[in-house]
């Protein structure tokens, strides 16, 4: 009849063509399927969290979020003390062999129980627990920000005025707080500003930093010094100083052990810059300076004891 070969051909018309003939397109992902190449954290201490790589920047800035405030921790800090370790960069290899986003070495990953460095939510769900417990150790962000990169062996030395700190340890403490690692200890503040960029609301602002490296940079830290100071060398720039510095410390290293220098600026005609930077190991009193300097000349060292102005 008319109407049912009508019928048929206007079914037809209306039906899509597809590629291969009457065989439907196949999906990108299965329904209810993650992305492909999703990574998730393993939940261990809260609920998960997934990066995909089609949106990283939102799903990374989620999850620091989400773990900053799950350990207590203020998500700025957080998020400068990661971009700090890797720029977010969830491939990131350092040259000590650091690994990942929030770049452990393989022995503190194992000892932590990470699994998997280069999975950067599950990297960041264990560097978020790893700071909030250091936290509630030394009493505050900046003091763990030293544990974290220094290790806790020279946090503990920090904390009891035994040890110092690598260059690098006050450096990174410095960038990502905007404090010295001593005033951490001594004189640490009820409050601080980690926020990323102004008023800007957290996400945004990190999203800003990962799309462009929008961040508002701390002002140079500098530490306090100590009262006394055993000065085993100087230089017209810090780096002069400290490569003397470091150069007369190789005959007595038994006693300097991996201690940084303190660097003093002294004002002098002698110098064709007006003055020089004296390096410096510092100590709380005349005695313990004395001490130290009687111990470097029977090393081998040159030293001097003077008061820090």
């Amino acid at each position: 009849m008319f109407y049912p070969v009508l019928l048929l051909l206007l079914c037809l018309a209306a039906a899509p063509l597809r590629a291969g003939g009457d065989q439907p397109e196949p999906a990108l992902t299965e329904p209810g399927q993650p992305e492909p190449g999703t990574l998730c954290s393993p939940g261990t201490f809260g609920p998960v969290q997934c990066i995909r790589p089609s949106h990283f920047v939102h799903d990374t800035c989620q999850a620091l979020e989400h773990f900053a405030r799950r350990n207590a921790l203020d998500p700025g800090f957080f998020a400068r003390l990661i971009w700090q370790e890797s720029r977010f960069n969830p491939n990131a290899l350092s040259p000590a062999n650091a690994q990942g986003i929030a770049q452990f070495i393989p022995s503190t990953a194992k000892l932590r129980g990470l699994g998997d460095p280069y999975n950067p939510a599950e990297a960041l769900e264990y560097s978020a627990q790893y700071l909030g417990e250091l936290t509630r150790r030394y009493g505050n962000q900046g003091l763990a920000a030293v544990a974290y990169n220094g290790g806790e062996a020279r946090a503990d030395g920090l904390m009891a005025h035994s040890g110092g700190l690598a260059l690098e340890t006050i450096n990174y403490v410095a960038i990502i707080t905007g404090l010295a690692a001593e005033t951490w200890r001594d004189t640490p503040p009820e409050t601080h500003d980690f926020r990323l960029q102004g008023d800007k609301p957290f996400q945004q602002a990190c999203h800003e930093l990962a799309r462009n490296r929008t961040l508002t940079a701390y002002p140079e830290a500098r530490p306090p010094l100590h009262p006394w100071g055993v000065q085993m060398a100087f230089g017209t720039t810090q780096d002069r100083a400290l490569a003397q510095f470091r150069r007369r410390a190789q005959a007595c290293s038994g006693t300097v052990g991996g201690e940084e220098p303190e660097l003093v600026w002294q004002k002098s005609r002698a110098s064709p810059r007006g003055g020089y930077w004296m390096a410096r190991l510092g100590r709380d009193g005349q005695g313990d300076a004395r001490q130290l300097c009687s111990k470097l000349r029977q090393s081998g060292c040159i030293c001097a004891v003077y008061r820090n102005s």
